[in-house]
């Protein structure tokens, strides 16, 4: 999944949030954001704003056309999270390709924190 869908689905769950705290909770470059951000910006999908009395802050947040492509890409990761839900409790494993997705998937609640945890410590007992 590219980053455009990741900010977009982030948004969508979120509603407004910072270059930052987008970077973190996505584990993402900062400079990737701001640039993801700018090109949706650009296709009026997300406006910022500065938000805050005393500390001005700029924030993100999706526009009305936004909201539209945000849920669709919403829809593609929670697709996403059951596949990889159903996948961990069959072969009880991540696959490669679906690492760069848990930080978008734990941030928005679409995966169970604690099957991740028992799938760690099931590995560092293994590998003991």
């Amino acid at each position: 999944m590219n980053l455009r869908d990741k900010v977009l689905a982030y948004l969508y769950d979120k509603k407004s949030a910072t270059v930052e705290e987008i970077a973190n909770d996505l584990k993402e470059d900062s400079d990737y954001v701001q640039a993801t951000l700018r090109v949706l910006e650009n296709e009026k999908l997300v406006r910022k704003s500065e938000k805050g009395l005393i500390k001005k802050r700029t924030i993100y947040e999706l526009t009305p056309s936004g909201l539209v492509e945000a849920e669709k890409a919403y829809e593609k990761v929670k697709e996403k999270a059951n596949e990889l839900q159903q996948i961990i409790q069959e072969e009880g494993e991540i696959p490669e390709d679906y690492v760069d997705l848990l930080p978008l998937l734990m941030t928005l609640s679409l995966i169970e924190t604690m099957m991740l945890e028992d799938m760690l410590l099931f590995d560092i007992f293994n590998n003991m």
